[in-house]
């Protein structure tokens, strides 16, 4: 988790009413702001923060309605009514506000109106545009993105109502509601910039920001930044120690004729007259007995665990190192067999003492490996 800066203690706040907080703000920010036609930029975002902490999102689709009614746009500002909280742009409906009480707002934030207003509409017709002879498949992409819009929206909700919720956690927030760790990892994308811009604006950093904060409180602005703070911390912490409680994935089951496509075995040799098992029986079995025509040696690879011998590629895995073995039967190679072919769990268990002359582990089977037994 990033660092941040230090910030001091978060001190108790005394729960207020939405009325009772709109009059301390109105206190301290004052009467809605009116711009006149020389207005400074310093005024201008003055004006934006007065309306970002003065008003609800509910104000803010009552003043794009009030703008597009205005423009002789009665049917979007209909459609603006039915739009979701998380589609409103707030500033853009601060710039709308300016604009129907007479300001002369400059170019670049109208364009920004404007822009916003399109992707609204755009949204819209995305959402509705649907063939009658089509199929509506949503993909998960968009699965995807209403789910995090709706998570979201939700907690836009909360940061509108911060200062009456002093004691909100997004931890136990996130836990309660199980929001899976992708949506979790949104949330510090979204506040960190807000967050960061306070931070430049109460430390002095940024002039511009410094000006534009000029009219807020600095006791209201130190709990901004304990708030968004605790946001980003608490979701980064969620989707943390979700990645390590989450259950691993079940390993995928593999057929058993997968496991064996790429075995090769020598099926019968006529010399020895001996011929090899189903190598189906190896999987799971305790022992296997294998006799290599080629270098005359017997092997017996014993299983590590209850889950028994397995299969990987051309190898037997999970086989025990210190209790597998293989040795060379030289001229008694028929006996050996024999005693393999014919003997009980006693008779195998000592066999291997009776020979000499060890070799290499032949864990690997080829074209020249009989498989004589499975126990």
């Amino acid at each position: 988790m990033a660092r941040r800066e230090v910030i001091r203690k978060k001190s108790k706040v005394i729960r207020k009413t939405k009325n009772e907080t709109w009059l301390v703000n109105n206190k301290y920010l004052g009467d809605e702001p009116v711009l006149n036609d020389n207005y400074t930029q310093s005024e201008y975002s003055n004006a934006l923060t007065w309306y970002h902490y003065m008003c609800s999102k509910d104000d803010a689709r009552e003043y794009l309605e009030t703008y597009l009614k205005n423009s002789n746009r009665a049917a979007d500002a209909k459609k603006i009514k039915s739009v979701p909280d998380v589609w409103i742009p707030k500033t853009a409906a601060w710039v709308a506000r300016i604009i129907s009480r007479g300001g002369k707002v400059p170019q670049k934030p109208r364009d920004f109106l404007q822009k916003s207003l399109e992707n609204i509409f755009s949204n819209i017709e995305e959402h509705t545009k649907v063939s009658p002879t089509d199929n509506p498949t949503v993909s998960i992409q968009q699965r995807m993105k209403k789910k995090a819009d709706e998570i979201l929206g939700e907690i836009e909700n909360i940061v509108d109502e911060r200062a009456n919720t002093p004691d909100f956690s997004l931890y136990e927030w996130l836990k309660r509601k199980e929001i899976p760790t992708v949506y979790a990892e949104m949330i510090p994308q979204r506040y960190t910039a807000w967050l960061q811009e306070l931070l430049d604006a109460i430390s002095g950093v940024d002039k511009q920001l410094v000006e534009a904060y000029a009219s807020v409180p600095k006791k209201k602005m130190e709990y901004d930044i304990v708030f968004f703070n605790m946001l980003i911390e608490d979701a980064e912490r969620y989707a943390d120690t979700s990645k390590k409680i989450r259950k691993p994935r079940k390993p995928r089951t593999i057929s058993v004729e997968k496991k064996l496509s790429n075995l090769k075995y020598q099926k019968e040799d006529n010399t020895f007259k001996i011929a090899s098992v189903s190598p189906e029986k190896i999987i799971g079995c305790n022992e296997l007995w294998t006799f290599n025509t080629k270098y005359k040696t017997l092997t017996v690879l014993r299983a590590l665990d209850r889950g028994g011998l397995q299969i990987k590629g051309t190898s037997i895995i999970n086989y025990n190192e210190n209790t597998s073995i293989t040795k060379r039967t030289g001229r008694k190679s028929e006996y050996f067999i024999d005693r393999v072919l014919k003997g009980g769990k006693i008779v195998l268990k000592k066999l291997m003492d009776e020979m000499d002359k060890q070799s290499p582990l032949a864990y690997r089977i080829n074209e020249n490996t009989i498989l004589l037994k499975v126990v």
